[in-house]
């Protein structure tokens, strides 16, 4: 990398700091083989900004880090009371042609096309790197763990053109048949394999990719178990290694020999020298004790706990280092040295790679302000905040010198479709075959016209038709109304429903607007008002009690609604909790013809237990009462079907029976728990086993269960690739019914958008 400048008389580069830029040139030497535009836009030095020698290094060294450039020279020339800036360029000669050498088990043809290259143009490291990526995991995946691709460049002899050639050293096959542990006594066989990720190959194995690794995997895999042993107090746990056992047709067994050593205790927690912190501040956080078996997971999860606390004060390069010593026979004790470093305060907080993105849109998930003291814990908050936000298919947050006492906080991201359009068909045991089209758009920014991106909104659009249903809606949320942590939302909608009885059929219609205030980073309060008109559609001939419902109603109502959720996923959930409580009235000051008030308590609790099974508890408890007149049937309670009492029909449960059709009219309280328990059978397939209890009283705050039904079943949980939500298969049998009429024996129920 060169940096090199022309001037008049006497004139240095210092001579030009601060001065306005009249006119940045691109100059190629050789063959022109990158457009000028794409190398402007790897520049920050442009007309009309200041000349400033940093800026000029780090342009040198963006330009080479694109893979683009083999060489680079800036010169600067003086213009009037400005300067002029010429960047003088070779470029990497553009691709001829990819070819392929020591390659006999794929064509040429099929390998090119694994490699995901694009022809014509130059092509960076980066982009060649992950061709060669690309090949060796298709190696990989039939059975070739020891696969090596390299690459060399070749001249092609005409001028800025080059051969890209890919060498491949292909290996021999290796499928895995079984896995092997000798020497293990205190942990079993299946205990350890659990630990790896290489599998044995199975049944599924053309769907699972069982029976297939990559050497570098084995290395991890047995660093895994390893830790498995010291992680549970087998400090001395040690191997020579992962043996490879031939027993033909090019299949392996993997055979791992262990030397488990006696369990070790500690004796006892301590630290070395500390200003910032006393022993006694960080002793309640430590998760290994005196008198613990030795972890070193949980040794690992202190010392991330020590930095956490040095960087939450400003102390972004503390280290910790563990210093373990015998302390008699199979006793250790652990001493935590800390270089505690200096305190540092934030500088300037830099975004890059946001083409679509506006810059405020990131900056307001930041929580680090310049002249803050930096903050290890809120750098990574940072990084976690912009993930989750799925704008971005990668994010970088990182700590970079910014002077004398100060650290920069560099913010780098790369920006990922944000858009979606969903065609398809769902099936549900209750509402049978739905067609849908959905659309949304999860960075909207309603100021952009027809672009409508960069803006960090929610729109979403559905169409959903079907026998039992049809649907439209369509909403849109600022999470960050007025500038705060505060969010508008609202939704226009339409549904008719003939689903919830073979008596009546239901339409409703309408909008919503709520705002909703976090409280902290797991909980939130939700405000809403509702306005619908709900139209109630009775057959002839139905009994009076349901032509008493018949008509269309207005519903005008406000809910208070309070969410704390700490699930690690909302969709396949192993641990964590939700609460969700819910007041809602209509009517009465709010106008309308329904006057009700309504209560709710939904919860959720889950454990994740051995062999990864996932133990979940689930309930709901709530009331709903008229303020003035009757509760209408469409604000009455029911229970029965997939969501709620499976071994029961869909609403089948509710309170006393019309005569005439046999229908129940629904009640006024309600309370269920379901608990189910699931185990993996393959990566994307679980089990499941569950037991479901519940009411449905007439009258409104009535919970004594004096007709309380329940039931038991088994179930599938499949995770199918064409769907990005799991589908649930569960077959219940009634065991308790007071109702006779209820007790319709096993039931099967199907549906989509499970979660477990």
């Amino acid at each position: 990398m060169v940096f090199a400048a022309t001037f008049a008389g006497h004139l240095h580069a210092q001579d030009f700091e601060g001065k306005n830029i009249t006119e940045v040139a691109v100059r190629y030497r050789g063959a022109k083989t990158v457009d000028e535009a794409r190398i402007r836009n790897l520049m920050s030095t442009k007309a009309g900004t200041q000349y400033r020698a940093e800026r000029l290094d780090n342009d040198i060294k963006t330009l080479f880090n694109s893979g683009l450039i083999d060489d680079v020279r800036f010169f600067a020339e003086p213009v009037s009371a400005g300067v002029r800036v010429i960047a003088d360029v070779l470029t990497r000669p553009a691709i001829n042609g990819v070819g392929f050498v020591g390659a006999t088990i794929f064509s040429d043809q099929k390998l090119a096309k694994e490699t995901k290259l694009k022809s014509g143009g130059s092509m960076s490291d980066s982009e060649i790197l992950e061709a060669r990526r690309n090949i060796e995991k298709y190696y990989q995946g039939y059975g070739y763990p020891d696969v090596i691709v390299t690459h060399r460049i070749q001249d092609t002899g005409q001028a800025g053109l080059s051969d890209l050639i890919f060498v491949i050293d292909e290996g021999t096959k290796n499928e895995v048949r079984k896995i092997r542990f000798e020497g293990n006594t205190v942990f079993t066989t299946p205990e350890l394999k659990k630990e790896m990720e290489t599998k044995e190959k199975g049944w599924f194995s053309w769907l699972t990719k069982s029976g297939r690794f990559e050497s570098y995997q084995l290395d991890e895999d047995l660093d895994a178990v390893l830790d498995y042993y010291r992680s549970n107090g087998y400090l001395r746990a040690s191997s020579p290694g992962i043996r490879r056992d031939p027993v033909g047709d090019g299949r392996v067994d993997l055979v791992i020999p262990i030397s488990e050593g006696e369990k070790y205790t500690v004796a006892g927690v301590s630290f070395g020298r500390m200003t910032v912190f006393k022993p006694e501040e960080l002793y309640p956080s430590m998760t290994l004790n005196g008198g613990d078996a030795y972890s070193s997971a949980k040794m690992r999860d202190d010392i991330k706990t020590i930095r956490s606390f040095y960087g939450s004060r400003g102390y972004a390069d503390a280290l910790v280092s563990p210093d373990i010593k015998d302390a008699g026979p199979n006793r250790v004790t652990v001493k935590y040295q800390v270089s505690e470093g200096s305190r540092i305060k934030v500088g300037r907080v830099n975004i890059q790679g946001n083409t679509k993105t506006k810059d405020k849109v990131i900056r307001r998930e930041v929580p680090l302000k310049p002249g803050d003291w930096f903050n290890t814990v809120e750098l990574e908050t940072t990084k976690a905040r912009l993930e989750n936000l799925q704008y971005f298919s990668d994010v970088q947050a990182t700590g970079n010198p910014g002077g004398s006492g100060y650290r920069d906080v560099d913010i780098l991201v790369e920006e990922r479709n944000t858009g979606s359009v969903g065609v398809g068909v769902g099936f549900s045991s209750v509402d049978n075959v739905v067609g849908f089209l959905t659309l949304e758009q999860s960075n909207f920014d309603i100021m952009n016209p027809w672009n409508f991106t960069g803006g960090g909104q929610r729109f979403g659009m559905s169409l959903r038709a079907g026998s039992e249903r049809s649907e439209f809606s369509v909403s849109l949320v600022e999470p960050w109304f007025l500038d705060q942590r505060l969010a508008l939302g609202g939704e226009l909608f339409y549904r008719q429903s003939s689903y919830f009885s073979d008596v009546y059929e239901q339409s409703n219609v309408g909008g919503s607007i709520y705002i909703r205030k976090p409280l902290s980073e797991k909980s939130s309060l939700k405000l809403e008002y509702r306005l619908e008109e709900v139209g109630i559609d009775v057959e002839a001939g139905a009994s009076p009690a349901f032509t008493a419902e018949d008509g269309d109603f207005i519903r005008s109502a406000v809910t208070l609604n309070y969410l704390y959720d700490n699930r690690d996923s909302t969709i396949m959930t192993r641990s964590g909790e939700r609460l969700d409580v819910s007041l809602a009235m209509a009517g009465a000051i709010f106008g309308g013809d329904v006057d009700t008030l309504t209560l709710s308590a939904q919860g959720a609790k889950f454990w994740n237990l051995k062999w990864d099974s996932i133990l979940s508890l689930n309930g709901e408890i709530a009331f709903v009462d008229a303020i003035d007149g009757n509760v209408p049937i469409f604000e009455r309670m029911f229970l029965g079907g997939g969501r709620t009492l499976r071994g029961f029909e869909f609403r089948d449960i509710g309170g006393a029976r019309d005569a005439a059709s046999g229908e129940v009219l629904g009640g006024q309280s309600l309370g269920y728990l379901s608990v189910e328990y699931t185990v993996p059978i393959i990566e994307t397939v679980r089990a499941a086993v569950f037991y479901d209890t519940g009411f449905v009283n007439t009258d409104s705050w009535d919970i004594g269960p004096d007709d309380v039904y329940s039931d038991i079943g088994l179930g599938i949980r499949l995770k199918l690739p064409i769907s990005p939500v799991p589908l649930a298969l569960d077959y219940a049998v009634p065991i308790s019914s007071p109702d006779s009429v209820a007790d319709k024996g096993g039931q099967f129920n199907f549906y989509l958008n499970y979660e477990y």
